[in-house]
């Protein structure tokens, strides 16, 4: 008998009509309602939907909350288990787009070319003369203010490679009360005026001229000397 019962097993495997897996082909084409087989807690063979384990995984074992999920939303931190879409920050994988502000704290190299449909604003450094010197640091900033004391000042621009093709301006205000000892020195020999010439700066109270510059070279600057504005 038990040799009957191991030749009637073999027949069943034999007339099975279920295929041998290596036989089954891939699927190449996933879709929320694909079936999976298997065993539900009871022991019952059941069929489970890539939907249905999806949504069981994020629900039971994401610990990450995403709000305001939506196309081409750049996803940032809440805190350390939420990601937020952000609405004003979205790349379509061609264009990053922001709506508002934004602040670059460091470098920010751009091989193309920038299209400003607004106004293009830039700050202004001021520069506290030290023992009359105003060192003037094109790396800080494009524009300065420079309040000038009643004793002989002088200007220093400090030039770095990176600062090639920089322009802006140079703000020179005269102090509220001038003594006989209020000078201006001869520029510096990196500051380049037109024809060599020397300038011709104001020496009255409160008055404001401004130098204007560009850069030429990591060690020539070209500039211009407007002075007395009222």
């Amino acid at each position: 008998m038990p040799i009957l019962a191991v030749e009637v097993s073999r027949s069943l495997i034999k007339n099975s009509s279920m295929p041998r897996i290596s036989r089954i082909a891939a699927d190449t084409s996933l879709t929320d309602g694909d079936k999976l087989i298997g065993t539900d807690v009871s022991g019952s063979t059941k069929n489970f939907t890539l939907a249905q384990l999806g949504n069981f995984t994020q629900a039971n074992y994401s610990n990450i909350d995403i709000a305001n999920g939506a196309d081409n939303r750049i996803l940032t931190t809440s805190d350390a288990d939420s990601l937020n879409g952000e609405a004003n920050l979205t790349f379509d994988g061609s264009t990053l787009a922001l709506t508002g502000s934004g602040t670059v704290s460091s470098d920010f190299d751009v091989t193309g070319s920038i299209k400003v449909t607004q106004n293009l604003r830039r700050t202004i450094t001021t520069v506290t003369p030290s023992s009359g010197v105003s060192t003037i640091n094109l790396t800080a900033n494009d524009n300065f203010v420079v309040n000038l004391v009643d004793n002989t000042n002088s200007l220093v621009m400090t030039i770095a490679s990176e600062n090639v093709g920089q322009s802006g301006v140079i703000i020179l205000k005269n102090p509220s009360s001038i003594g006989a000892d209020f000078a201006m020195a001869a520029l510096p020999s990196n500051m380049l005026t037109p024809a060599g010439a020397n300038v011709n700066f104001t020496t009255s109270a409160s008055d404001t001229s401004v130098i204007s510059y560009v850069v030429i070279s990591s060690t020539q600057a070209l500039v211009n000397f407007v002075g007395d504005f009222s």
